[in-house]
């Protein structure tokens, strides 16, 4: 395969001692910048480490645990940028910075470019901003898929988007090492100077000015001590992981993936059962192939949605998107839904449950401008993490993951690299009005992106209106008394006070069913106890109506409304909540969305989940009610033959069993309270005469 003509040529370096024979690349002439300007060979006063040779430290993870020691470091070779990962950001990044004239050296642990929207065979986009340097390369590829020499496929043709990737990125004259795995990072006083790797030379290092974390994983950062944090709150689970299986029908090849589970990245035995089971199911290998559906293959990559999150100079979080906090310094603008691909939204955290369960908005899209400062790991220096590692929470991150803004996100780095080495200013200094203009200049910052919140489908979402906050009351009682009450809910929550007696006088009338009850759902996210007779009328009913405020996954009122008891500390809803744990048999489904809920195991999963939240919740407010409940809640789950399935998305027939989950917050729930108890115990016994008082 002609992947075209490298800028420069190869050539031997007889200064590299014993890897003299190792052919390299001469990119002396890239973009016109001498190789003097970029860098000496020896690295010392580029790196400004003084004699060559001086020892400094390195940061290596070994069994699962971040060490550092002294380690001599004498780099044969030096490079303005190393990129580590050239997946769906690093790729990008290389040849943003590339492109500006620097040396870079990329370093990717598989064998092309490209990460999911390549390896990982995800090769539609679905929500996130246009605009930049990946729309070059797509349009690229689609010039390509015209030549009749190429397989035809559907969305962008993944094998030549590596072509048209390694094209660019070689013709910039970015050096590209594959089947290489970074092992370690060189830091001198906390500041990035240089990587170590392996691959099929053996042990490899070289020294840097600046480093580009994009193994999706912030794994750079982790080696060198940055702090970062994992999963949800309430058990560290993160989003389930995906597995593409690639297939050809009359000539064409296509893509199909489906949810299969959970898998921690930190784990190595983890990782591997994750590899094998998810290739192993029914959808991926049934007994049969069709004509129609012939087997290509599996994806050699996973995919994961969410692993590590750095810990930024600047954080990006759901809560401050809900408080309308932004920055004013966007680098980019992620554009999504909260696209949480679980199914236990009951163990998600209160702000999640609020948007998604009490207001159903799961498909509400908005724009997050995501700062430089969000890309930069908090205590460590001369290094960037790009893709979905950067600095937001679990509650966010499903928004800002999507494939064109993680490959904006790169692109970013890159130029803010090439910005830092050609000023000499620190990456937590750059000014943004010097890095702006380069960012609109490439369209990866473009204002038309700052889209605001809109809703509907990814192919309508060019043409749909921005959506606003209502602010009119009449306005509010409307929407409450519809089938589509999300937008009234959150914005009678956003007025706070000021509706309370709207709200209170609607919930009390019972003529109109949507009118009380959404009117009780805004009335218990403002805390308002004058929520509860509708709370539990529509607990008690089992109310089965499934508002359609979002185009899929919206929350059945009955089990959003013991959500909102629990929220409340309803303690006199206690014995019904543990009849609903035990009343398996009592529930049958009624929801129409097959891809959310498909069977009635599925909708006694969501009762029985939020009432086991809900209990636990009442129960932290009243600590006379924790031996009931715990007890309760043990009895049924420590039960062998306890089983909960949920189906996978988007599938409808991949069934998870949810037992493991469930115990595991039922037994993080009961050390809390066992550890809670021991620390009031002991506070009681160090007051004089053995006092108690409440809590």
């Amino acid at each position: 395969m002609d992947v075209g003509r490298r800028r420069g040529s190869i050539r031997r370096d007889a200064a590299a001692g014993a890897d003299a024979d190792r052919p390299r690349l001469d990119v002396a002439a890239v973009g016109g910048v001498p190789a003097a300007a970029r860098g000496a060979r020896c690295g010392s006063e580029f790196l400004g480490m003084g004699e060559c040779g001086m020892t400094i430290t390195i940061g290596e993870r070994r069994n699962g645990v971040q060490v550092s020691r002294p380690a001599a470091f004498a780099p044969a070779e030096t490079y303005d940028v190393i990129v580590v990962g050239l997946g769906t950001a690093g790729a990008l990044a290389a040849i943003a910075a590339a492109e500006r004239g620097l040396r870079v050296l990329g370093i990717e642990r598989l064998n092309a470019m490209g990460g999911t929207g390549t390896l990982g065979a995800v090769v539609g986009y679905y929500f996130g901003n246009k605009g930049g340097l990946f729309e070059e390369i797509d349009q690229e590829v689609q010039r390509l898929s015209g030549a009749a020499a190429y397989t035809k496929a559907g969305g962008v043709n993944a094998d030549l988007k590596k072509l048209a990737l390694e094209r660019r990125a070689l013709a910039a004259g970015v050096e590209l090492r594959y089947e290489c795995t970074a092992v370690g990072v060189y830091l001198e006083h906390n500041e990035v100077r240089g990587l170590r790797w392996i691959g099929p030379n053996g042990p490899d290092e070289a020294g840097c000015r600046i480093a580009i974390d994009c193994t999706g994983d912030a794994e750079i950062a982790a080696m060198a001590g940055a702090s970062y944090r994992k999963g949800r709150e309430l058990d560290g689970k993160a989003q389930p992981f995906s597995n593409a299986l690639v297939w050809i029908n009359d000539g064409a090849v296509h893509t199909f993936y489906t949810d299969s589970g959970y898998v921690d990245v930190e784990d190595a035995e983890d990782y591997a059962r994750a590899v094998l089971e998810s290739a192993c199911v029914h959808t991926h290998q049934p007994e049969r192939f069709e004509e129609r559906r012939k087997f290509v293959k599996l994806a050699p990559l996973l995919g994961v949605r969410e692993g590590r999150f750095i810990e930024g100079e600047r954080q990006v979080t759901f809560a401050d998107f809900l408080d309308d906090k932004e920055t004013e310094e966007p680098i980019f603008y992620a554009y999504s839904n909260v696209d949480n691909h679980g199914k236990d939204m009951a163990f998600e955290s209160e702000n999640q449950r609020d948007w998604i369960v009490a207001a159903s908005l799961w498909g509400l899209n908005f724009s997050v401008p995501v700062p430089l400062g969000a890309l930069l790991p908090k205590g460590v220096g001369r290094l960037l993490v790009a893709g979905r590692a950067l600095a937001v929470d679990h509650d966010l991150a499903p928004c800002v993951r999507m494939k064109r803004d993680m490959q904006k996100c790169g692109e970013a780095a890159g130029l803010a690299a090439a910005l830092a080495i050609e000023t000499g200013v620190p990456l937590t200094r750059l000014p943004y009005e010097s890095l702006k203009p380069r960012l609109l200049e490439k369209g990866c910052l473009l204002a038309a992106n700052h889209k605001g919140m809109r809703d509907g489908q990814p192919s309508m979402d060019e043409a749909m209106p921005s959506i606003r906050w209502l602010r009119d009351e009449a306005d509010i009682q409307s929407g409450l008394d519809g089938e589509k009450p999300g937008l009234a809910i959150w914005s009678a929550k956003r007025l706070g006070g000021a509706m309370l007696p709207s709200l209170r006088a609607w919930a009390a009338q019972t003529e109109r069913v949507h009118l009380r009850r959404h009117s009780a759902f805004a009335l218990a996210l403002l805390g308002d106890e004058a929520a509860l007779p509708a709370l539990r009328e529509t607990m008690r009913e089992r109310d089965g109506f499934f508002p359609k405020t979002s185009r899929k996954y919206n929350q059945a009122r009955g089990y959003a409304a013991i959500y909102l008891l629990g929220k409340l500390g309803d303690e006199t809803v206690v014995p019904e909540l543990i009849d609903i744990l035990r009343s398996r048999e009592a529930f049958k489904n009624v929801s129409t969305d097959v891809e959310f809920i498909n069977h009635d195991d599925e909708y006694f999963f969501q009762y029985f989940t939020f009432a086991l939240r809900a209990l636990f919740q009442i129960a932290d407010r009243h600590p006379a009610e924790r031996e009931r409940v715990i007890t309760a809640a043990r009895e049924i789950v420590d039960e062998p033959s306890f089983a909960l399935h949920v189906t996978m998305k988007p599938s409808k027939d991949v069934n998870f069993d949810m037992a493991d989950t469930i115990r595991g917050v039922v037994r993080r729930q009961a050390e809390a309270w066992s550890t809670s108890q021991r620390q009031r115990e002991n506070r009681v016994a160090a007051r004089p005469g053995g006092s108690d008082v409440t809590e």
